[in-house]
């Protein structure tokens, strides 16, 4: 058994994930004291076969999917690998700092069920448009130091816990094969389960890869059309932590279609030519400055658009036969994990990164 093991789940990231591997090399910790476990889920440049013939100073293990089987099962099948005490979630496009690894393990001091968020920040070479300084100041990183950390601000990119306690709550669910949901579902069951999260801002990792403007409302669609639905009926409580129950439907038709707009004023709002409005001013402002609430607003009207056609498609039996039997481009790349992933802006296809 070794102190920690760092899991990394991968697909055709090959070129930024030789820097990521590279950096764990300068973490200022006991080499024989933790394990780097990357779980190549079924790429196709070659990544698993290429770092299974590489070797490192500290312990590693290369671990392959002959399909791409999506986040979850990338993570799962890293810790059944795993013999440290402590699990580590790393994404594929970041680096690490020295103290990294030490800081992460600083908290388990304190007891089994601590919860360590770690730092993430743009690298240095990435441009601080609008919409990266968004993205960096979102979740933890708007509290104050001693404000406690609700359990919606997990996220898998960068967090670690014991693998007792992990294995204990459950491991991510498999069923998330789309963009997002599958940390925010564990990280309500490790709440649940009596968790402390933790704040490490010394625990940083630098973030390589962000998507651009459409590609990120593209992907909140794809949470709302896919990945809500499914929290939702696994966890029915949850949509109450969206503040878009707050424009949705309070009456018996709640529990089907929470987060319709019944309002005129709300309904307005929003309409198609608002998002298209607020998505051009957020590209025009990208490269200057963009009030956060125009982030805000344009995230909220993709993940309603998405789970509108959620409703839509779902409405009926025929057209739930007709998505499975006549599926579009979209819908058929997200079943087999591509979708969140490949947009014509991002040129890492199913990229593992927020």
């Amino acid at each position: 058994m070794v102190d920690a093991s760092i899991i990394i789940p991968a697909y055709n990231r090959r070129r930024r994930l030789e820097g990521t591997l590279r950096a764990l090399e300068d973490l200022d910790y006991p080499r024989n004291a933790f394990e780097v476990i990357l779980v190549d889920d079924g790429s196709e440049d070659g990544t698993g076969r290429f770092f299974q013939q590489r070797s490192y100073s500290f312990q590693f293990h290369c671990l392959r999917h002959s399909v791409n089987r999506g986040r979850s099962a990338a993570r799962n099948s890293g810790v059944r690998k795993a013999s440290g005490r402590i699990v580590v979630f790393l994404d594929d496009d970041m680096q690490t700092v020295p103290e990294f690894l030490r800081q992460h393990l600083n908290h388990y001091r304190d007891g089994e069920r601590t919860v360590v968020l770690g730092n993430v920040h743009r690298a240095p070479e990435v441009p601080a448009t609008a919409l990266v300084r968004y993205l960096d100041s979102r979740g933890v990183q708007k509290l104050g130091p001693d404000d406690p950390i609700p359990f919606r601000y997990f996220s898998a990119g960068n967090v670690s816990m014991t693998r007792a306690f992990l294995v204990q709550a459950g491991l991510f669910d498999e069923r998330f094969r789309s963009f997002g949901g599958e940390d925010l579902e564990l990280g309500f069951r490790l709440a649940h389960n009596g968790a402390r999260f933790v704040f490490s801002p010394n625990a940083l990792a630098h973030r390589f890869d962000y998507r651009d403007i459409p590609a990120t409302c593209r992907a909140m669609e794809i949470f709302g059309r896919d990945s809500l639905p499914l929290l939702l009926q696994i966890h029915p409580g949850l949509g109450e932590m969206f503040k878009l129950h707050r424009i949705g439907a309070t009456d018996s038709r709640r529990e089907a279609g929470p987060f319709l707009v019944r309002s005129p004023f709300l309904r307005a709002l929003f309409w198609q030519p608002w998002g298209a409005v607020a998505g051009g001013a957020a590209r025009a402002l990208n490269y200057l400055w963009a009030p956060a609430v125009l982030f805000d607003y344009l995230i909220l009207f993709h993940i309603l658009r998405g789970y509108r056609r959620h409703l839509r498609d779902h409405s009926t039996p025929a057209a739930a036969s007709d998505r499975v039997e006549q599926p579009d481009r979209d819908h058929a790349a997200d079943r087999s994990g591509e979708i969140d992933r490949s947009t014509a802006s991002d040129p890492n296809p199913r990229r593992y990164s927020p």
